[in-house]
């Protein structure tokens, strides 16, 4: 007859739990029972709002326990327990576990344990460990997040769990609905029906002490003791309860306040009125902290069901410290809007919890970590942080940091094609082929853009550099303006630069045309007509054309045809578009005389293990996430660089070379996109650093035209320095290279005149004039001849032997 009554009694609750689904209500929990130390709760409707508290385990305080289906119970176990697992499969998704310890006579958790699938995940108030492994906040990673705020740690899943831990007394977990009734450990089994299968076992209902020691996790060496289970615990819970009846009366006078009225009217206080007075009791402190935790849970669960919890703390009474200027709150967004993510409350959908918030009308800084700022103080970030009102420009964007935003426009920015390592090109839209050539070919034959500008071609002298017939290299680059034979300006390979078959010495200006060392490794040859080409002869003779946007459509040859389409790129002269790079460039070589060149068909690598090996380890320097091209990968794929430099590395005689060539082409395209990489060439290359003269100096990037000695003696400019950082040798600052090829200060710089270098100190005559060599490369007047002798004069100055 008893049993009876028991089931019945079960038998009602089911039939509510399910009325309650279906009708698709919120519910709230009123207590039905309170024996041996558990408060069930029966649903009743609530009024409207987001309540999801039935989704939700939490323990906190003095060993208080709320299980998924509301019983609240105290269990004072101090070993590691299953807190929740998913128990009903045979394979099990997700396990938490939790072990707490005394620290100065108050309960708290040391630690928690929660393993997703085939990774876990310790947390503890200093460190996390996935796997054994420490790892750093926030972590990302196999659909888990773990990140830390002022108050909580927090883990999240897809696999639909959310673990929270305050670093102290308070673990909550909640999960996604499809674990209903899969649940085993002390949040009991989450099937929405209080007491059955928790507290009750083969017709026996057991209590608190012995269900908590079910769910004991049992590790190797652990001597951790069980508490004691007494048969007659239920009358010692209440000559407890007895003995603290004076703290339940404060702790009564609290929540029923006024102030918790929408916390009480969602959720009967009257379990968290017990634990509170437990504490109190049990406490061994003076002060108000024994209180704290349950208010604090309380507070937290009338967040859950949807109320809105009052500010009870005070700077007297359970105070939170928060860091920066933040203020704590009992009820805020936990989606915090921060100047990298402005837009987060807008889009939230988390329910509300307490916490540190920033205060009204300020985001939180999360790049430079100054606390709550104006977003109209918001810094900006790519590759470093940019203040407000910054510029960052890369490619063909320009982008100003404003309010956190990059506000952005469109550049008319010029295109380049290149010819690197002697084989491999890039057209002005970005085609890329590859071919070895044994000739004179049109790189780009270019249509003048207005009346004003000349008409230019472009040939390239593209030899084998081997015995082998694949193994070419780029010998020379010849520029014809306006298609005049007698007007021709030549580099070699060996960085000579020629006009007319004669070499001329750099710094070189004549008419639009500007010629100068960047570097030793880099000549840049600079126009007024949006024409600039860099050549570089270190290790590999290699080329970048770049053309402003008013040459679109006016290119042809094997730069293509300038006309942001990659398709029609490899159009013939007649005007047909090929299929292969060979039959396409072909096309375009000035002597018919030249043999045709065959495609090939076979990987270089595949020729020879060494050189793959070789090959394979090197060019992986890539890809490597922690290698010194890293930090451009985001910017710039390097994969086709990485196939780039395995067909060059293999192929070439002089594999090194070659190799950082690739390597010097990848570090141009990302300088070009606004990052410049630097001691790339500390494990591979580094030959080419150690290789300047005594006097000079190397550098990753230098951006200014190699100061000559000479260059003083000109009032033009020799250069501009609106080109790409480029690496190599040259001067230091306040340094002149001089006609020996060393670095020296002005004042020992020489003068030149009549073709011919006047040494510092040293004097001729000019047009019956006395002049002596003086610093800043200037020629001093001192005397002038008269009647053949030398009479005094003032001081005049001629700069290399100009008036």
């Amino acid at each position: 007859m008893r049993c009876t009554r028991v089931w019945s009694c079960l038998l009602v609750l089911c039939v509510a739990v399910v009325q309650a689904r279906l009708g698709k209500m919120d519910v709230n929990l009123h207590p039905i029972s309170k024996k041996d130390g558990l408060h069930s709760f029966a649903a009743l409707p609530s009024p409207p709002g987001h309540n999801h508290v039935g989704s939700i385990c939490s323990t906190w305080g003095r060993e208080h326990f709320r299980t998924f289906d509301g019983d609240v119970y105290q269990f004072p176990g101090l070993c590691e327990y299953n807190l929740v697992s998913d128990c009903h499969e045979s394979f099990q998704e997700f396990s938490v576990h939790i072990r707490r310890k005394v620290l100065n006579g108050n309960p708290t958790v040391s630690h928690v344990v929660v393993s997703i699938n085939q990774l876990s995940f310790r947390l503890s108030p200093n460190l996390l460990t996935v796997n054994g492994i420490p790892a750093k906040m926030p972590y990302y990673n196999s659909g888990v997040q773990v990140e830390k705020n002022a108050v909580y740690f927090k883990l999240q899943s897809k696999v639909g769990i959310v673990v929270m831990w305050n670093g102290e007394d308070a673990v909550m977990v909640e999960l996604d609905s499809d674990y209903t009734n899969r649940t085993c450990g002390l949040c009991g089994d989450f099937n929405g029906i209080s007491v059955l299968n928790e507290f009750i076992q083969n017709d026996r209902k057991i209590s608190a002490t012995e269900f908590g020691n079910n769910h004991r996790v049992h590790l190797p060496n652990d001597e951790c003791e069980d508490p004691y289970e007494e048969d007659e615990e239920s009358q010692e819970t209440e000559t407890l309860k007895d003995s603290c009846r004076e703290f339940q009366t404060r702790c009564e006078q609290m929540l029923r306040s006024e102030s918790w009225s929408s916390c009480t009217s969602r959720i009967d206080p009257e379990a968290y009125i017990q634990a509170c007075a437990q504490d109190m009791c049990g406490c061994t402190n003076t002060s108000d902290l024994c209180i704290c935790s349950t208010l604090s849970e309380f507070s937290r669960q009338c967040s859950h069901a949807g109320g809105q919890p009052p500010n009870w703390r005070t700077s007297q009474f359970c105070a939170k410290q928060c860091p920066y200027n933040m203020v704590y709150e009992e009820s805020g967004s936990p989606c915090v809007d921060t100047c990298t993510h402005l837009d987060t409350s807008s889009l939230c959908e988390d329910h509300k919890m307490d916490g540190c918030f920033c205060p009204p009308g300020t985001v939180y800084d999360d790049i430079s970590m100054r606390g709550c700022i104006n977003q109209s103080d918001c810094q900006c970030k790519h590759s470093k942080i940019y203040n407000p009102g910054e510029v960052f420009r890369r490619d063909t964007e320009e982008c100003m940091c404003l309010n956190g935003w990059w506000s952005c426009k469109s550049l008319q920015k010029p295109s380049t094609c290149a010819v690197g390592e002697g084989s491999h090109v890039t057209t002005f839209d970005g085609k890329t082929y590859t071919f070895h050539g044994d000739c004179y070919y049109t790189l780009a034959k270019v249509e003048s853009k207005d009346a004003a500008s000349p008409k230019f071609t472009i040939l390239v002298q593209l030899v084998p550099c081997a015995n082998q017939k694949f193994d070419t290299c780029l010998k020379t680059v010849k520029i014809i303006l306006n298609n005049d034979r007698n007007n021709v300006l030549m580099f070699t390979s060996d960085g000579v630069v020629k006009q007319n078959m004669q070499t001329v010495t750099l710094p070189y200006r004549s008419g639009d045309i500007s010629i100068f060392h960047a570097s030793s490794f880099h000549i840049i040859l600079q126009t007024t007509f949006g024409l600039q080409i860099q050549v570089q002869h270190v290790p590999l003779m290699q080329i970048y054309v770049s053309l402003d946007q008013n040459y679109r459509t006016k290119t042809r040859g094997l730069c293509g045809n300038y006309n942001m389409i990659m398709s029609d790129d490899m159009t013939t002269p007649q005007g047909i578009v090929e299929g292969t790079a060979a039959t396409f460039c072909n096309s375009w070589k000035t002597s018919l005389a030249c043999k045709d060149r065959t495609e090939r068909l076979d990987d270089p690598c595949s020729l020879s293990v060494e050189n793959e090996n070789y090959a394979k380890h090197w060019c992986d320097l890539l890809l490597r996430q922690s290698g010194p091209f890293a930090n451009c990968s985001s910017l710039v794929d390097p994969d086709s660089y990485y196939k780039r430099c395995l067909y060059a590395s293999c192929n070439c005689e002089k594999s090194e070379a070659c190799l950082c060539a690739v390597f010097s082409s990848y570090a141009r395209a990302c300088a070009s996109n606004g990052v410049f990489l630097t001691n790339w060439r500390e494990d591979v290359c580094e030959k080419y650093t150690q290789s300047c003269p005594a006097s000079q100096t190397f550098s990753y990037k230098h951006q200014r035209c190699q100061l000559t000695c000479r260059s003083l003696g000109s009032n033009q400019q020799s250069c501009m320095s609106d080109f790409l950082p480029v690496d190599g040798c040259s001067c230091a600052e306040g340094l002149y290279l001089n006609e020996n090829g060393m670095c020296v200060p002005m004042a020992k710089c020489s003068c030149f005149y009549n073709d011919a270098y006047i040494k510092p100190g040293k004097s001729i005559s000019i047009n019956d004039e006395h002049c002596v060599s003086f610093s800043k490369s200037v020629l001093q007047l001192l005397h002038r001849r008269s009647r053949g002798a030398w009479t005094a004069v003032r001081s005049d100055m001629y700069e290399s032997g100009r008036r």
